[in-house]
């Protein structure tokens, strides 16, 4: 390139026509930037003066493009360019310091004034070939005129040192030509003045040597007012009196002329961040990770743009610095991606290949592996939209790390979810902090605005502009780039109310076309491979480049890879998304549906993301496809809502998919913990079952219920015939296999446990849970094994096979490990919980609770959480510690309220019940008991006459006395059986009492409701006693208070022992 001149270019040695004006003007502004970035900004404003239209940013990227492919007419499709480079904020030339003869130039008279043995002839060259003024075209342009001048300056400098080295080298005569030139055209150049001078005289032309000396003493005089320098009386002096030579001091080099030789265009690298205070509470907290060598977690908790990345890159770096290996694992904002997808890309950040099974365990085993040797960073970036299996990996791998490991994971407080504050409780235990990132400083905010290209702000518009944005660091640095692009005034007059207006104002000033493109990438999500962008919007790989290259150079995209381009925070994709009409946003949805089917047909969860909101039933086999992906790697929120999705469009269609749909749907509402909903889909679906009259339909449908169970499913004291009668039908029907008898009998005992008044139900319900393990057995498949031990379990939760508990949950647990389902090995260990609770073996009931908890995900954690809880509260109440123990109760109360659980307000009753047990009390409780009487009758009848006989309404009791009925044989028949028994014995039923009292002595040593794990009813052998006293037989009662005695006395002695 040439721009002493005309500019030109070449490219292999031929002329390249560089077009028109704005396209030529766009070039020599780079040129005169010397390998310097230009700003996008800076460059529109140089190009149209300070008035741009509209969409100068698109006319600029159109130069940009066109030159680029004139400068490199060879370059390959997808290869980044390498002349005319994109360098945030803007562009550069990357062109070698001989390429442009400017650079050159600067090249020559810098060697030139080193003293390099062939500067004269260097010197020479150059001035051969400088072939006019400097950007001609443009010196009416502020930039063009000012580099224009430097360069002059820079000839006329190099003119100047070529002289000085012919006077050292007895050449004078050589020097004069030039010298003349110079001096006619800058008749005030007073060293050039005095060199032509001294070159005259040395050549023998003395008397013109006088006569340039006397013109250059009348312009000083004339022109400037000054006299002349001491170094040009010197050459004066010489000349008059043929004296001693002068000595010519070097010609010292303008500051302004010859500028330092530039570097090549800088890599981009991540901005200094702006020191804050929190990042040193994490960075004590790896300090104590690596003193215990032990997982300490960082919550690290902020608004979106509140500089929770950026605070993790900070830690990273440091720690990195210090030895440490890091990772980082997103968790996506759109859904689309696999269950447990950051914890992937941590592996895969570690160097690890991730394991083949998709199980939480085993991924967490890997991660727990791959952190053992040296310290470790994991940072899990936006939990709030964490997945179950994300959640419980996080869990694990917290629980189960041996070795210095620091897991920092940030979210945005008011989108953390239900699952994601369950997870907080779990691991409320493992060591570390919770750091709450507030806005920066003024300081902060000016360093931040400088980073974003407004480096000059005064006092007063900093002060504004920290109080605008309350130092959020992305408000600060969108605002920033405002203030760059329209002027401090975007502050002053009309203030977006937020920064998604800001944001908005920003991507309004780039090309139509990028626009577009910007709308299909946010269409894909947070990252977009090129691609797969490209195929969408139907461009060529280099067109969609060029088409994004200015969202890139204005900060709303970034180069993720070679291959990917992703926005540059979550606020900008959720801005350009929301900025696509509904109608074309289906559409653009399925125009990605439609490429990824053929680009990736095995991304399964991106085809069902698409699916969702392509709007069309032809989406649906996608759906289906996807949910079933997700019930496999355990994301059972994401199947749900694929389900549901496919549902919509099945309502009116073919009803053999709907049926194949609800039935999918209820298992995974049932893993969800939305009983009634699951409820009503099995519903449906055995209703469209019988409709079709299809028994292999029916047995689906009927079975549907493929979530493992802790507490009742029922929804009601009533049997639910259009569930049950279809399952006893099945049940005595011909079934083809073991596994499915097995299925039709676990289904069928849950719908009958716990029925009020139906002593054949529960005997029927017993009967099918044997049965159903039995069969299953005979199946030698482990999921269905897995179902029929779960079922067997509740029933053993009662008092008919208590010899069984323990080795029907080891069962359970190798079902559940051989289909990798944690699911179930929670229940396993959950049923291991309430048999050492009904052993009164406090320290073995809450290792297991903890165990089922750590096993647990999504809503069965929150259900274990509830279940540790109450079990606390419970222990409180053995102690002795009543006040405690109804505050457990009533946090427990609260937690599952706000959680919408049905079971909420009997979590509180079943405190109040065990108190009132302890104080020998509860007449209080009259009124709430016959509450929950007049909604559920039976449910609490036996406590409920207790109560009133305390209450001393001794007539009340006996009326509700009268029509009582027996309670069903299930985790709460113990405790409801004896105050069944103290009822009778304060009432005088003898009839009762000898039943009870048979009922309850194979039961003596134990305490009544310790084995359901959340209620306390006293001794059994209490009531015992009372019933023997009531009976007459003083021997017996004594002996019973004794067990009873003995029995608390076990209980003290673990309760001193866990203290």
């Amino acid at each position: 390139m040439s721009v002493l001149g005309p500019l030109t270019a070449a490219v292999d040695g031929r002329a390249v026509n560089l077009g028109g004006r704005g396209q030529r003007a766009a070039l020599a502004r780079l040129a005169s930037a010397g390998g310097r970035v230009v700003s996008t900004d800076l460059l529109v404003d140089d190009l149209w003066a300070g008035n741009p239209p509209p969409k100068a940013l698109a006319a600029l990227q159109v130069h940009v493009s066109n030159l680029r492919r004139l400068l490199e007419p060879n370059r390959a499709p997808r290869t980044p360019a390498t002349v005319l480079v994109s360098r945030a904020p803007g562009y550069a030339l990357a062109l070698p310091a001989d390429a442009l003869d400017a650079r050159a130039a600067e090249d020559v008279v810098r060697r030139a004034a080193r003293g390099d043995a062939d500067a004269i002839d260097a010197l020479d060259t150059l001035l051969d070939d400088w072939s006019g003024e400097a950007y001609p075209e443009f010196v009416d342009t502020h930039w063009g005129h000012a580099e224009s001048d430097r360069l002059r300056d820079l000839h006329d400098h190099a003119v100047e040192l070529r002289a000085h080295m012919l006077l050292a080298d007895g050449r004078a005569d050589r020097a004069i030509g030039d010298l003349t030139a110079l001096v006619r055209m800058r008749p005030a150049r007073e060293r050039a003045s005095g060199l032509l001078a001294l070159a005259l005289y040395r050549a023998g032309r003395q008397a013109e040597a006088l006569d340039e000396l006397r013109r250059i003493r009348r312009y000083l005089a004339d022109e400037l007012g000054v006299d002349p320098s001491p170094e040009l009386r010197a050459v004066e002096h010489e000349v008059r009196t043929h004296g001693a030579p002068v000595v010519v001091s070097p010609v010292t080099r303008p500051a302004h002329t010859v500028p330092p030789e530039p570097a090549e265009p800088p890599e981009p690298v991540a901005p200094t961040v702006v020191a804050r205070p929190e990042t040193d509470d994490v960075l004590a907290t790896a300090d104590a990770a690596v003193a215990t060598t032990s997982p300490h977690l960082v919550w690290i908790v902020g608004d979106a743009g509140a500089g929770k990345t950026t605070t993790t890159r900070d830690v990273a770096d440091r720690l990195t610095a210090r030895g440490w290996r890091t990772a980082r694992g997103r968790c996506p904002e759109v859904d689309g991606a696999p269950p447990a997808w950051p914890w992937i890309e941590i592996l895969r950040a570690l160097g690890v290949t991730p394991p083949a099974s998709v199980a939480p365990f085993a991924v967490a085993e890997s991660v727990c592996r791959s952190c053992s040797t040296t310290p470790v960073l994991v940072i899990l970036d936006d939990v709030h939209r964490a997945d179950e299996p994300t959640l419980q990996v996080l869990r694990q791998v917290c629980g189960t790390a041996v070795g210095a490991l620091v897991v920092a994971a940030t979210y945005r407080p008011d989108e953390a979810t239900v699952d994601l504050m369950a997870a907080r409780a779990a691991l409320a235990s493992v060591p570390g902090t919770t750091v709450h990132l507030r806005g920066v400083d003024r300081a902060g905010v000016a360093a931040i605005a400088a980073r974003a290209g407004s480096p000059d702000l005064d006092e007063e518009v900093l002060s504004r502009l920290h109080a605008r944005t309350a130092g959020n660091p992305l408000y600060v640095r969108e605002f920033a780039g405002l203030i760059r692009s329209e002027g401090t005034a975007a502050l002053s007059s009309s203030v977006p109310p937020s920064v998604r207006d800001v944001i908005r104002r920003r991507l309004d000033r780039l090309p139509d076309r990028t626009a577009v493109v910007l709308r299909r990438a946010a269409i894909l999500g947070r990252e977009a491979d090129l691609t797969v962008l490209a195929a969408t919007v139907g461009e060529s790989e280099d067109d969609l480049l060029d088409a994004l290259e200015p969202a890139v150079l204005t900060g709303v995209l970034t180069e993720t890879s070679s291959d990917r381009v992703g926005f540059t925070h979550d606020l900008v994709r959720e801005v350009v998304y929301d900025s696509v009409p509904r109608l074309r946003r289906a559409r653009a949805h399925r125009a990605a549906l439609s490429v990824l089917a053929d680009l990736a047909p095995d991304d399964t969860a991106a085809l069902a993301h698409h699916a969702v909101h392509a709007d069309t039933a032809e989406s649906v086999p996608f759906l289906i496809r996807g949910a079933r992906e997700a019930e496999r790697q355990f994301g059972f929120r994401d199947a749900d809502g694929l389900w549901a999705a496919a549902e919509r469009w099945l309502r009116e269609s073919d009803a053999t998919d709907l049926l194949d749909v609800l039935v999918g749907r209820v298992g995974t509402l049932a893993r969800l913990g939305d009983v009634v909903a699951a409820r009503e889909a099995r519903r449906q679906a055995v209703s469209l079952a019988e409709a079709a009259g299809d028994d292999d339909a029916l047995f689906r449908a009927a079975t549907s219920w493929t979530a493992p169970v802790i507490w009742t499913i029922r929804t009601s004291v009533e049997i639910d015939t259009a569930i049950v009668d279809p399952l006893r039908r099945l049940a005595a029907s011909e079934l083809p296999t073991p596994a499915h008898r097995a299925l039709v009998a676990s289904a069928l005992a849950f719908e009958l446990e716990g029925t009020f008044g139906d002593a054949s139900a529960d005997r029927e319900a017993d009967d099918a849970a044997v049965s159903a393990r039995r069969w299953a057995r005979e199946s030698d498949d482990p999921a269905v094994l897995a179902r029929a031990c779960t079922a067997f379990g509740y029933i053993a939760f009662g008092p008919d096979h208590v010899d069984e508990r323990v080795a029907n949950a080891d069962e359970l647990a190798g079902a559940a490990a051989a289909i990798g389902d944690d699911g179930f090995a929670a229940v396993a260990h959950y049923q291991r919980f309430l048999a050492a609770a009904a052993a009164v073996d406090l320290r073995g009931a809450r290792s297991a609770a903890e165990a089922a908890t750590a096993r647990a995900a999504g809503h069965q954690l929150a259900q274990m959480l509830g279940v540790l809880a109450v079990y606390d509260a419970l222990v409180d109440v053995l102690a002795g510690r009543y006040d405690e123990a109804r505050a457990r109760y009533d946090v427990v109360t609260e937690t599952l309220r706000a959680q919408g659980a049905a079971s909420a307000e009997w979590i509180a009753t079943l405190g109040r019940i065990g108190h009132g047990v302890a104080i020998g009390d509860l007449g209080e409780m009259v009124d709430e008991l016959a509450a929950i009487e007049s909604v559920r009758p039976q449910s609490v009848r036996f406590v409920y006459v207790v109560a009133l006989l305390d209450a001393g309404e001794e007539d009340r009791a006996r009326a509700q006395w009268r029509t009582a009925a027996p309670y069903p044989r299930n985790y709460y028949w113990l405790a409801m059986t004896t105050f069944r028994a103290r009822a009778a014995a304060r009432l005088g039923d003898s009839v009762v009492m000898a039943e009870t009292a048979d009922q309850l002595q194979p039961f003596a040593d134990a305490v009544a409701g310790l084995d359901s794990g959340s209620l306390y009813a006293g001794p059994v052998a209490a009531a015992l006693a009372e019933v023997a006293d009531r009976q007459g037989d003083a021997e017996a009662a004594a002996r019973w208070r004794a067990v009873a005695s003995d029995t608390l006395r076990r209980v003290r002695e673990q309760l001193d022992a866990s203290e």
